[in-house]
């Protein structure tokens, strides 16, 4: 690894992370409250397992990311799709916990959904390592979009 990439990567992974932490910011103690009082699925971990498991995405997006910007020449537009997925993902924390509407989390997550297959494709023109890091999160996320829905039609 050259020191160019290492910067890079430190640099994605600060804000991979800050995104989820700002995200979480719009969780308040009376969210936690109102969420423990939802019909959830029965798959639905437990809430500790959440922010261990978007740690772990949040560093495997920052690694993929990393390799495509480190990516001789820079696929720009690849990078701009990543960061409005990146986006997305924060406001999704937002409009489920935040605001309290499941029905537009659900809407909200299926177009993250659909973002993240598009970064998955783009950036596997570019490398398949990349893309394959995507693949836990696509899968959290769509697990996500089953917990949500599942809110959605039993609450």
């Amino acid at each position: 690894m050259n020191k160019k990439f290492i910067i890079i990567l430190i640099v994605s992974i600060v804000v991979c992370l800050s995104i989820g932490a700002i995200g979480g910011l719009s969780v308040k103690s009376d969210n936690f409250v109102w969420y423990n009082s939802l019909n959830k699925s029965p798959l639905s971990p437990p809430n500790i397992a959440f922010p261990i498991a978007w740690s772990i995405l949040y560093l495997l997006m920052a690694v993929s990311v990393s390799i495509i910007i480190n990516h001789n020449p820079i696929d720009k537009k690849s990078v701009i799709v990543f960061a409005v997925q990146l986006i997305l993902n924060f406001f999704w924390t937002f409009i489920f916990f935040g605001l309290k509407q499941p029905l537009f989390a659900l809407i909200e997550i299926i177009v993250l959904d659909i973002m993240i297959i598009i970064t998955i494709s783009r950036f596997k023109n570019i490398s398949k390592l990349s893309s394959i890091l995507l693949v836990p999160y696509l899968i959290w996320c769509l697990f996500a979009s089953y917990l949500t829905l599942h809110v959605v039609m039993f609450n």
